[in-house]
């Protein structure tokens, strides 16, 4: 469970996460490595922020999976930025947008739901490259407005891919599967 904070927004009151992670989550996630408790390790969908974030901050899209929002919460440290978490049933977010879960009318339905619109300045989303098998990027332009980026395989390689203008190296497409990937 994550310690909860409000920002006051146009919108109401966003949960504000911070990009340090506690003891707490770091035991979680060992024991959920050790399949302790895995189907229920998810947080609630919706619209986070971290640091301070404002009208022009980055909006970056994770599953409801704790771990990877976790891990890329904690790539946020020195950046102020939305976070818009979809329902994927606690699944993570190269497998939920292989079973649908991390999904176009998902993604749809978050936007609407956290009003987004309202609450950022700009209509750009950054997904995870291992979701884009779920997200139809056209779709969500045509429906929402909105334009997809996507972002770099794996968390780590977030700042380096804000600071190089939201393009992605080859080493951040690419990912080796190693049991450190895994």
């Amino acid at each position: 469970m994550l310690e909860t904070k409000y920002l006051k927004t146009t919108v109401g009151k966003i949960p504000l996460v911070d990009s340090k992670l506690s003891t707490r989550d770091r035991i979680g996630a060992v024991s959920v490595r050790c399949n302790i408790r895995r189907m229920d390790y998810a947080i609630e969908k919706g619209l986070y922020a971290i640091g301070i974030p404002d009208a022009n901050s980055p909006v970056f899209v994770s599953a409801n999976y704790k771990l990877s929002f976790d891990s890329l919460r904690k790539e946020l440290s020195d950046l102020n930025a939305w976070i818009l978490v979809l329902e994927t049933k606690g699944i993570n977010v190269w497998c939920a947008a292989g079973k649908g879960t991390f999904g176009t009318n998902e993604l749809i339905s978050r936007l609407n739901e956290a009003k987004l619109e309202q609450v950022v300045a700009h209509k750009k989303l950054i997904v995870p490259q291992l979701g884009a098998p779920g997200i139809a990027a056209h779709e969500i332009r045509e429906k929402t407005g909105f334009h997809i980026i996507y972002g770099p395989v794996q968390a780590k390689h977030i700042q380096e891919f804000i600071n190089n203008g939201n393009k992605a190296t080859e080493e951040m497409r690419t990912i080796a599967f190693n049991f450190g990937d895994r």
